[in-house]
């Protein structure tokens, strides 16, 4: 595979904030605040271009302060805007993290909500690009009908990789089942997986994730500190992955960073197999400091592959 990796997963801007643990509801507890970061998308695409592929977002921005932010930082680390901006600004992530790394997100919406089907139609795709649509971006009916219907007629040629997203209850099961009908990869994790299962179940018994995608999918379910399952369609295997030893830091991003990494291993003719455990070592590295940035770079995960853990 050679290509792109082009995301249409939507770019917030985020406001970290630590906490000992989640208040109860109705309740109150201090927090430390970091400086605000973009989020969502932008760790995808910081990811697999730090990683050599060429890499460009298809999400919109808008004409306000943390747009124009995000746009400076996306050209300075070499990402393509393929969207025309929208009058108005980008929503805000709340990023609730405690001691174990464990995080929550608040999110408000805005201009990237509101992709353009005609926009994307613009879009000049070629055979070998792989599209990242996150299932962050499904929950609202006007945007879901957009990038899902957007993705159906996307051409054979053209790899589209779906990733549940920690919003996967707040999808419908008719626009999981229309998507995953297109995906050629899906990505999820612990939580996720069962999430969605039970969607797909609970629109049709016994209906699972293997039923709802086509014959060649590659499954990845991300299982944290256990490392990640990639399951083979095709050929029925199911590949287990051990994580790469780690100090759990912050969790914020790991997920993205995993995603871009296995997509930017793709684009360079990796395996899925071998795109995966190198996506393991680059999470290994993204959960063990603050924050998702900055992403890993190659010399980083090959450096952890060779070790076996993040402390060399």
């Amino acid at each position: 595979m050679s290509g792109r990796f082009i995301s249409t997963y939507s770019v917030v801007l985020s406001l970290p904030m630590r906490i000992s643990k989640l208040p109860e509801r109705g309740g109150s507890i201090h927090a430390a605040a970091a400086t605000s970061l973009p989020a969502g998308g932008f760790t995808t695409l910081c990811a697999a271009a730090k990683l050599g592929v060429p890499t460009a977002t298809a999400s919109p921005l808008g004409t306000g302060p943390n747009s124009f932010m995000v746009r400076q930082l996306l050209a300075e680390a070499g990402v393509k805007i393929l969207i025309p901006e929208l009058v108005g600004d980008i929503g805000v992530a709340i990023q609730l993290i405690e001691d174990d790394g464990s995080m929550t997100s608040i999110v408000t919406t805005g201009v990237e909500s509101e992709p353009s089907r005609e926009s994307l139609d613009q879009l000049d795709l070629h055979d070998g690009d792989l599209v990242h649509i996150s299932g962050s971006d499904l929950v609202s009916e006007t945007s879901a009908e957009v990038l899902v219907g957007w993705a159906e007629n996307l051409p054979k040629g053209i790899t589209v990789l779906v990733s549940a997203s920690p919003s996967v209850a707040q999808v419908p099961a008719s626009v999981w089942l229309r998507i995953l009908r297109r995906a050629d990869i899906v990505s999820r994790n612990i939580r996720e997986a069962g999430t969605l299962s039970d969607i797909l179940g609970g629109y049709e018994p016994g209906l699972s994730l293997q039923d709802a995608t086509r014959e060649d999918a590659v499954i990845v379910r991300r299982l944290g500190v256990m490392g990640c399952e990639v399951f083979l369609k095709e050929t029925g295997e199911k590949i287990s992955l051990p994580a790469y030893e780690s100090n759990t830091v912050d969790t914020a991003g790991v997920g993205d960073t995993h995603i871009a990494t296995m997509c930017a291993a793709l684009l360079l003719g990796h395996d899925p197999v071998e795109a995966a455990r190198m996506a393991n070592a680059a999470a290994a590295i993204t959960i063990s400091h603050e924050s998702a940035l900055p992403v890993p770079t190659w010399e980083q995960i090959h450096a952890v592959m060779k070790h076996g853990d993040v402390t060399h």
